[in-house]
């Protein structure tokens, strides 16, 4: 089975456009892909919408997928205030890029930061016909404080190629890259601009969506990796699982924060088999 991909760009801001990546089916038509039951793509810290790029595949020729680039990542502008790179600013984008692309029903499906985006979105409901989230290796609702000197580290991990191929193959993941996979990792990493890197570690995951997140009220796959230093299947069972209400946990072995580079085939069906069940089959 075969998709089709073409781009939409989105104006927020005369400062702020949204690049969309827009994959279907390939017996659709652009004009009619997006008015059957939508999978929205939201990044990590550091990513783009390249990162899905193996999970696309495997999901496109079944169901429309949109993979966003965040403002100021990717192919995404940003503004030159440094404040305005918050959760709260990513999730008015991303519903604003739903009513912009026509959705009638969608499910979010984010990664790590991108997580967080989206139990944002899913909690406080301002968006029409969400039907279900898919949570990878989430960043929980609840506040994350770094200490000083960490947080700084932080700040400063993708300021260079070395730096964010450390980070990639050291921090990142828990098995072996290929180098192309790691240079294309590095490249969004570093593609960022300065306002965006800085935002999560300053003040992004700090961030209380606790009591949005207990609203959630869809159904929701919580996706954890075994080998995952950043955001531990513990915490994530505890501040994910244990707040979110009909939410089930699903490890991916062998795999570490980056599960949609590490463990493309195991998140596209654990993906497809949650779909199938929210969906009817295909």
């Amino acid at each position: 089975m075969t998709f089709q991909t073409t781009f939409r760009v989105v104006e927020v801001e005369p400062d702020v456009k949204l690049r969309a990546e827009i994959s279907f089916p390939a017996e659709a038509t652009p004009e009619d892909a997006l008015t059957d039951t939508t999978l929205v793509l939201l990044h990590f810290w550091g990513g783009s919408s390249s990162t899905w790029a193996q999970v696309r595949s495997l999901l496109a020729p079944k169901y429309p997928v949109v993979a966003l680039d965040f403002r100021g990542w990717g192919q995404s502008t940003g503004p030159d205030d440094e404040s305005a790179y918050s959760i709260a600013h990513l999730a008015d984008d991303v519903e604003l890029v739903i009513r912009a692309l026509g959705l009638r029903s969608f499910v979010l499906m984010g990664h790590s930061m991108g997580a967080k985006v989206a139990q944002l979105v899913a909690g406080r409901k301002h968006a029409d016909g969400l039907l279900g989230l898919v949570l990878v290796s989430p960043a929980p609702p609840s506040p994350l404080e770094l200490p000083p000197e960490m947080r700084e580290q932080q700040v400063h991990a993708y300021d260079t190629p070395e730096s964010a191929e450390f980070v990639t193959r050291n921090v990142l993941t828990a098995s072996p890259l290929q180098q192309g996979t790691v240079d294309r990792v590095v490249t969004d990493m570093l593609k960022g601009n300065n306002h965006a890197k800085a935002a999560w570690p300053a003040y992004g995951m700090g961030s209380d969506i606790v009591a949005e997140a207990k609203r959630i009220d869809v159904p929701t796959l919580v996706i954890g990796a075994e080998g995952d230093v950043v955001e531990p299947v513990a915490r994530i069972e505890r501040e994910v699982r244990g707040v979110i209400s009909h939410s089930e946990l699903v490890i991916a072995p062998d795999s570490g924060h980056l599960v949609p580079v590490e463990a493309p085939e195991e998140l596209g069906k654990a993906t497809s088999k949650f779909l199938k069940g929210l969906l009817g089959h295909r």
